[in-house]
């Protein structure tokens, strides 16, 4: 930037980082030169909070190859809510864009989302992570030789961890949105059954994993099914989904019969109906992973501070995105005040829960002053 400056501190380098991001937002004028495509998200809660993210990206470049990058992407939304109704959605994206110029939006099945999209009468696109994942769900949540494997592949962590044979160990199983992680732990299956095929464990280590005998062609039907799965996903997302891909999709279920894989296949045609009724014969997006990506990497940079709550730091989510030209750069630097920083947070943010303990607290140390 061609600046005669010392080494800046870290608030300074924040305060740019603020300052680029806001310079990211744009007119409403400016989303009447193409039709445009929205992906929306809310961060999990943080104190009692919530961060609602609703992002822009040209029509035409939804139809291109290759999956979505920060570049392509244009802040619309980021503003923080206790709650984010449906109708505080519309008005929010609303206020920002003509809604004639929005073409469809991408989002998970939330019921706040779904509605809001409704609302604008805009086609929605269901994310497919979140499609799959609620698909496998309603194939395998009540299924007897699932619950067995994981609750054997639980015990299994409990005793064996910290044992001789914690080689053998199984990953963890993620909690939350289990249904979206099941691989690494059949991937894990398959691995120790062509260990004992190949007789590389020892005798103890078999007698541990003995459970796996009766699993095993349940264990290896299930880990081909989430394999094609992830195939289906990686093609659908560089590519866009189109009858072309559709196709191709289908085609990854050869040979597939089993019942289990024969109610996941029904879904998931049902599922590229639909998509193929709001298509209209273009290629379309239906991923939501680059949002998430915005979002995991926030996560990232606040984690050692939660206690915060969402403060205006959130604007480094804005200022990941677009392109990196150093003269937007340095225009940003000069045209966006610190004036306008305060004056963004006081509309988007409201008090952060850092505030409101530091307001509780200094109403504490009155109180008791007064009683001394």
């Amino acid at each position: 930037m061609h600046l005669n400056l010392k080494i800046p501190t870290h608030t300074t380098v924040l305060n740019w980082t603020k300052k680029h991001g806001i310079s990211q937002f744009c007119s409403k004028d400016y989303f009447l030169q193409e039709k445009w495509v929205l992906i929306a998200d809310e961060s999990i809660q943080f104190g009692n909070k919530k961060l609602l993210l609703v992002i822009a990206v040209p029509e035409r470049r939804c139809s291109q190859v290759g999956a979505l990058s920060y570049e392509d992407l244009t802040p619309l939304v980021l503003k923080v809510g206790e709650s984010w109704k449906s109708e505080n959605i519309v008005a929010e994206i609303n206020h920002h864009i003509d809604l004639e110029q929005v073409s469809y939006c991408i989002s998970d099945t939330g019921g706040n989302l779904t509605k809001a999209f409704k609302l604008m009468k805009c086609k929605h696109i269901s994310d497919i992570n979140h499609k799959f994942s609620l698909i496998i769900q309603s194939v395998f949540e009540k299924n007897q030789n699932l619950d067995d494997y994981t609750k054997a592949l639980k015990l299994l962590r409990s005793q064996k961890s910290v044992s001789k044979m914690a080689r053998i160990v199984p990953p963890n199983q993620r909690i939350m949105s289990r249904f979206m992680n099941l691989t690494p732990l059949f991937e894990w299956g398959m691995k120790m059954i062509q260990l004992m095929h190949k007789n590389e464990l020892t005798k103890e280590e078999k007698a541990a994993l003995s459970f796996i005998e009766p699993l095993k062609e349940f264990i290896y039907d299930t880990y081909r099914l989430l394999i094609r799965l992830e195939k289906i996903q990686t093609i659908l997302k560089n590519y866009g989904f189109s009858k072309k891909y559709m196709n191709r999709a289908k085609r990854l279920f050869s040979g597939m019969n089993s019942a289990n894989v024969l109610k996941v296949k029904k879904q998931i045609i049902n599922y590229f109906n639909e998509l193929t009724s709001k298509a209209d014969g273009k290629t379309i997006c239906c991923s939501s992973d680059i949002i998430e990506s915005c979002f995991g990497r926030y996560k990232e940079i606040v984690k050692g501070n939660k206690s915060v709550g969402i403060s205006d730091l959130c604007l480094c989510i804005a200022a990941m995105m677009g392109n990196f030209d150093s003269n937007r750069i340095n225009q940003a630097m000069e045209t966006v005040s610190m004036e306008k920083v305060k004056e963004w947070k006081k509309n988007n943010i409201s008090k952060t829960l850092f505030a409101e303990k530091v307001e509780m607290n200094k109403k504490i140390e009155r109180n008791y002053i007064s009683v001394s």
